[in-house]
């Protein structure tokens, strides 16, 4: 199981996540566990790999939310970067941009 230290040294803002869980530790991590598993995640790579970018932003949207409220900046940041440029409908690589985001999630998803 993961611990407080270990998400800091992944750049979690975990200050500011304990204090959206009323600095429940225990009530955190169950969060972090369930944001991590978020079916959001598959449904982005699903829309990326076929190109579908309305479906893409939504679930970008989504989970910009989710991971913002559990303060996983590290994912946080790039998926809403990602999720302003969908919204716009800028043209770019998106399949790439999301790699990076996708693999660290399984980091932390299996550290929980």
């Amino acid at each position: 199981m993961i611990t407080i230290e270990q998400l800091q040294d992944f750049g979690v803002d975990t200050k500011e996540g304990l204090t959206r869980c009323m600095n429940n530790q225990t009530f955190y991590f169950k969060m972090l566990k369930m944001g991590l598993n978020n079916d959001q995640f598959e449904k982005l790579d699903k829309a990326l790999a076929a190109n579908k970018m309305d479906e893409a932003f939504e679930a970008a949207h989504a989970l910009k939310g989710v991971l913002g409220n559990l303060a996983l900046t590290p994912l946080y940041n790039p998926l809403a970067e990602m999720t302003e440029m969908l919204r716009a409908k800028k043209s770019a690589d998106y399949v790439s941009m999301y790699q990076p985001i996708l693999e660290l999630r399984n980091q932390l998803a299996e550290l929980m």
